[in-house]
């Protein structure tokens, strides 16, 4: 077939730049720039400069990938698949070498570029299988996902195109508020110089615990290259930047098994379609797009998982044990992108090549499927011995708390009313509650998927293989289990439901990406459709989602009115300005070094994220509380009510205290020369510097 323009006789867009992606990444390159000029109100060179390095190393560790794994796996979704491997790679390895080098995130940054390139040239000779070979139209395919993936990014995320507000006296993040710790998290490793400078957030010197760290690394480069704000980067960049590789992640998985144009669809389902809650479903708690937000590892967790089932899936087809490796490899990277992910995958991905691994035969596949069981069941409980591990227990003891909790979040109206009439007031079998449990986590969590999915796998049981249809109902299945049958986490790692509803967003991402491929597929193949009206009503809906995706967004969704103080930003996340003042004060002044304290323990994290720099000790129990923790605050409240300027020097040398804030009415037992000279003085809030200060490793 010859090589033709995308558009006939234009030689503007060529397929060959849209098969190697130049358009898609220069797509991709404007849209961040674009969101960081939005969020920031100004555009940014350094900042810009930053992303087009951080692009530029994606791709290239991308290639570098592509070029190792030559003999496993053949791409044949283009520049998005590079762009996902790529990024995977270079920042899961930033994140280990943040973790072990002490030289700083600069040169960590110009390590792994060197590193890349190196393996990029010893692996110049290795032939890579050309991609499938697309013309005309299909050659679109990459860059239609990616400007969906950002078209969807723009709308869901639109809250924090301006995450700051002004409303008299205070300032209104439009976000959840679990931002504080995304942001400082992000600025953490921004500054770290090794593990040993990586500290609790809640007590300087107490060491971290490593959770969903590795996906604060990318943002953490552009915090210390690109010269913005950790708050900045988190709403230019974190958060978009996420949704868009959930897009690019569901084109991937489907675009492989199903076809480039099912892939499209993919992503246009899991990033422009409304979720179970916004299709009218009314439960807040089961929303793909707010659980997904507010827990913000989720959509890094999702991409990965996305690629690990990519390569399994893909593997068992081919009869490749090798390629169901690297998927199990991927599997292992997503527990510290998201660990409910990783748990919510674990069994379903080391039973799926059992069931579906073309050359295994019946005998060695039972011998398999148990082995593998009493593997699954020993991690399990060897996990249980650890504190910092929630509970893992299939006993079905949890539900009737979680079926509370989820009565009281539904939203006014029929299904709130039927159901806890159902559950509450009405007395019923068990296998008759089990079916009205399941029918209510369905409905909520899937919508109009609970019924759509079916209907696409009834209609392509002729047109495509067994296991990818059995895929995505396996998923779902996998869900309803964990929600319905594990106990309540009772350590307090986290909310005691982690498990039970977090899982959500990937059965959510896994029917909505394949319902919407599969259904593609039925009607039009794995090409674009050829018939005119056909082509029509496509072209008419990617010009809705052009619209849509420049003109509107998505309103108050990290809000949850179901919750009390939580109706709106301004009820939940109002920050006063005066205290906003003094983090950015601390930020441009202070050193990354500094640790800070204020007189009622940051309790949400505020002063801690806005300033970017080390709390000595908080007030909450965020992560679990310490002996420690109490110690020290018994401390700070001495150190408030001591009347000696030597003693004051003294703590705060000896603890590295380089900043105190006090709060309005706030009474210090200081004495008045020191008292009255704050560093900075707004509303009653008074930030006191302590220039002694030295680093300490000593306790009090």
């Amino acid at each position: 077939m010859e090589r033709v323009a995308v558009f006939d006789g234009s030689p503007a867009l060529t397929a060959r730049a849209m098969r190697t992606g130049l358009v898609p990444v220069a797509s991709l390159f404007l849209f961040l720039c674009a969101w960081h000029w939005r969020v920031a109100g100004a555009p940014a060179l350094p900042a810009c400069a930053s992303l087009a390095l951080l692009l530029g190393l994606y791709l290239l560790y991308g290639h570098v990938f592509a070029l190792a794994s030559a003999r496993l796996f053949r791409n044949t979704m283009g520049m998005p698949f590079q762009l996902l491997c790529g990024y995977f790679m270079f920042n899961t390895a930033l994140f280990v070498l943040a973790l072990c080098s002490p030289l700083g995130m600069a040169l960590d940054v110009a390590i792994l570029g060197a590193a890349g390139a190196a393996a990029a040239f010893a692996l110049r000779k290795r032939t890579v299988p050309p991609a499938t070979f697309v013309s005309g139209f299909e050659a679109w395919a990459p860059w239609l996902a990616v400007l969906i993936a950002g078209a969807g990014a723009t709308i869901w995320a639109g809250d924090v195109q301006a995450p700051l507000q002004a409303q008299g006296d205070n300032t209104i993040f439009r976000v959840w508020p679990d931002v504080y710790i995304h942001v400082r998290e992000i600025s953490v490793f921004a500054q770290a110089h090794g593990l040993r400078t990586i500290h609790d957030i809640k007590l300087a010197d107490g060491p971290a615990p490593l959770y969903h760290f590795a996906s604060y690394l990318s943002a953490a480069f552009i915090n210390a290259l690109g010269g913005a704000s950790a708050m900045q980067v988190y709403a230019s960049f974190q958060l978009p930047f996420g949704i868009l590789l959930t897009g690019l992640a569901a084109y991937c998985l489907v675009g492989k098994v199903l076809g480039l144009w099912p892939g499209v669809a993919a992503a246009a389902a899991v990033t422009l379609l409304p979720d179970g809650f916004q299709q009218g479903f009314a439960n807040r708690y089961l929303s793909y797009y707010f659980i997904s937000q507010v827990n913000l590892g989720m959509l890094y967790g999702i991409a990965c998982a996305a690629l690990a089932w990519l390569f399994v899936v893909d593997g068992c087809r081919r009869g490749k044990f090798q390629t169901v490796l690297l998927g199990y490899v991927f599997l292992g990277i997503c527990l510290f992108y998201k660990a409910h992910i990783f748990v919510a995958n674990s069994y379903l991905l080391m039973m799926f090549p059992v069931l579906f691994f073309t050359p295994l035969q019946r005998r060695w596949r039972v011998a398999i499927g148990l082995a593998a069981t009493v593997l699954f069941v020993a991690a399990v409980a060897f996990s249980q011995t650890n504190p910092r591990v929630p509970v893992m227990r299939l006993d079905g003891s949890g539900i009737s708390d979680y079926l509370l909790i989820l009565l009281h979040d539904y939203e006014p109206g029929a299904l709130k009313s039927f159901f806890t009439r159902v559950f509450l007031e009405e007395s019923h079998s068990k296998p008759l509650q089990l079916v009205y449990v399941v029918a209510m986590l369905s409905l909520s969590t899937f919508g109009l998927w609970t019924l759509l999915l079916p209907a696409a796998v009834a209609g392509a049981r002729k047109r495509v293989d067994l296991p990818l249809l059995c895929f995505p109902l396996l998923v779902v299945a996998n869900y309803i289990v964990m929600a319905v049958g594990l106990a309540q986490d009772t350590r307090g790692v986290g909310t005691p439901d982690e498990l039970t509803n977090r899982p959500l967003v990937w059965a959510y991402f896994v029917a909505a990406a394949f319902g919407a491929g599969l259904l593609y597929r039925n009607w039009a193949g794995r090409v674009l459709p050829n018939q005119p009206l056909q082509r029509g009503l496509l072209a008419a809906a990617l010009l809705v989602v052009a619209l849509c995706g420049t003109g509107y967004s998505a309103p108050d969704l990290q809000t949850f009115p179901e919750r009390k103080h939580m109706e709106t930003f301004s009820e939940m996340n109002a920050v006063p300005t005066c205290l906003v003042n003094a983090g950015a004060f601390i930020r441009t002044r202070g050193k990354p070094t500094d640790i800070i304290q204020d007189s009622y323990g940051d309790q949400r994290f505020v002063l801690t994220a806005l300033s970017e720099r080390q709390l000595y000790v908080g007030a909450t129990g965020f992560g679990g509380t310490q002996h420690e923790q109490a110690a020290r605050q018994d401390a700070v409240r001495g150190f408030m009510r001591m009347d000696d300027a030597a003693q004051l020097q003294h703590f705060t040398a000896a603890r590295g205290i380089a900043w105190f804030l006090a709060y309005p009415g706030q009474v210090l037992g200081w004495p008045v020369d020191v008292a009255g000279k704050p560093a900075y003085a707004c509303g009653g809030y008074r930030l006191y510097r302590f220039p002694n200060a030295v680093q300490a490793a000593s306790n009090p």
